[in-house]
């Protein structure tokens, strides 16, 4: 096939792609478009990444010019950070010893992490969460929410895959928007990508789902569908499903087979104000996912007060291209922890997140990370099997899952902190995230106990450093900008 014909055929795709009446006058974008395409391919996943990079920016000029602005600032400043930990801290941390883990009990203080939150996040959401351990727990709850919902169903989603499993819930959708609201935000790319893949469980040469996941959503349904867009690869990475006003799912998955059968994950199953909440959120993003910057000015605002129902507070917290509260709340929490802290969580390579779990250890906290033996990406596994050797050099203890886990979790102390973030530098900096902190200790028990030490459980601790190849090193490199 010629290069002529691969951009004509790329670009008709692409067009098909574009959401509803999107502007045809950029010329300079497509020209630039197309080069791109010629030069990289006619992928799916190329289309969708050059589209949003090229005439998206066109099309919102406020928006790309400020994101690049921006990306460009945290680059240096946490390229400069992650050096100077890389280097200096990391080699004046190695000449201290690694005490016995601090028996005394005590843990920080409420107010050291809670008074920052409020500055941060305004005043708590009060609610009650219900962990959902596994699809096994997750899906059939999500199902019968689904089936008995009266008003309204958003759901926000990086990843709404063309499985047989993401088939039955669009199935289901598509039977209920008859009668409720249906919107539906996903993220193209992390969705297509999906797509070329197949999960372990699927038996041999069966052919299950739908070509196209979308087209099909749409096919004979009033829902209403919203891309996300990922300029500069910032994507919508956040999960959490509304049913009317009453339950909100909130967590890691994304709706496929994946995280029904094959990989450990968490969700959590959130009622009372904390739904409001989320709500406001998920309106904002609806509207950031069609216009530019400029539609700041119809945001709602969503630092709010609620009404004290439920038996907890929940502290919505997030990460956008333009604002980094998440890492810098997880951060806090880590320096701040003097008992203990315990993560699980597949992609976690971020350096001065790295540097301060080693440095809790060396102040004697009780620091225990958990990840996948088996993470989905190679790059992700050269990462994590580096700072698997990071951690074990400094005494942190090390557990790795027979598998993939995709649980996104962490107990410090007595918070616990919970959602959709990663620890590298797309969670922490680039992409749209949302997690939950809480001090309620009925919840920080479910987390610590049936969720993380559970996991733990489950895994094999591991005590010796690995050897590196060069390709491990490189990847891992690549995985800082990731």
């Amino acid at each position: 096939m010629s290069g002529p014909e691969v951009s004509r055929k790329c670009f008709s795709a692409l067009r098909k792609e574009a959401p509803c009446g999107a502007a045809t006058n950029h010329s300079a974008a497509i020209v630039l478009l197309l080069g791109l395409l010629c030069f990289s391919g006619c992928s799916t996943t190329t289309r969708v990444l050059a589209y949003d990079n090229t005439v998206q920016v066109a099309k919102r000029p406020v928006t790309g010019t400020a994101h690049f602005g921006w990306r460009v600032k945290t680059f240096w400043r946490e390229e400069g950070v992650s050096a100077w930990r890389r280097y200096v801290s990391f080699p004046f941390l190695s000449m201290r010893r690694v005490p016995a883990v601090d028996a005394s009990g005590e843990t920080m203080a409420h107010d050291e992490l809670a008074d920052w939150l409020n500055k941060k996040t305004g005043a708590p959401s009060t609610g009650s969460v219900q962990l959902l351990l596994n699809g096994e727990a997750f899906f059939p709850h999500f199902a019968e929410s689904i089936r008995t919902a009266t008003n309204r169903i958003d759901l926000k989603a990086y990843i709404f895959d063309n499985d047989d499993v993401a088939v039955q819930v669009a199935d289901l959708l598509k039977a209920r928007s008859a009668e409720v609201d249906i919107r539906i935000i996903y993220d193209s790319a992390g969705s297509r990508l999906a797509w070329k893949t197949d999960a372990g469980s699927l038996p041999k040469n069966c052919v299950c789902g739908v070509d196209d996941m979308i087209d099909y959503l749409g096919e004979g349904s009033t829902m209403k569908l919203r891309r996300s867009n990922h300029t500069l690869l910032s994507s919508e990475h956040s999960k959490y499903y509304l049913i009317d006003d009453r339950i909100a799912y909130f967590g890691g998955m994304n709706i496929g087979r994946e995280y029904r059968y094959d990989w450990r994950d968490a969700m959590f199953a959130l009622t009372g104000p904390v739904v409001d909440a989320l709500a406001c959120r998920f309106d904002a993003a609806w509207i950031l996912a069609k216009g530019d910057t400029l539609t700041a000015l119809m945001l709602p605002n969503c630092k709010l007060s609620a009404a004290a129902d439920g038996n907890c507070d929940l502290y919505v917290i997030g990460t956008t291209p333009f604002s980094h509260d998440l890492y810098k709340g997880q951060l806090r929490a880590i320096k701040k922890a003097k008992k203990r802290i315990y993560i699980e969580n597949p992609y976690l390579w971020n350096q001065p997140i790295l540097y301060q779990l080693c440095a809790a250890r060396k102040r004697g906290v009780d620091v225990r990370v958990t990840i996948p033996n088996n993470v989905n990406h190679s790059i992700g596994s050269s990462a994590n099997k580096k700072t698997i050797n990071r951690l074990l050099k400094h005494g942190v203890r090390v557990y790795l899952y027979p598998g993939m886990t995709h649980v996104k979790a962490a107990v410090y102390d007595d918070w616990a902190c919970f959602g959709s973030a990663n620890f590298d530098d797309l969670s922490m900096h680039k992409n749209y995230e949302l997690n939950l902190f809480t001090d309620n200790s009925d919840v920080v028990r479910q987390v610590r106990e049936d969720l993380l030490e559970n996991g733990q459980t489950l895994s094999k601790e591991i005590f010796d450093v690995e050897d590196l190849s060069l390709i491990d090193h490189v990847n891992a490199r690549i995985a800082q900008y990731l």
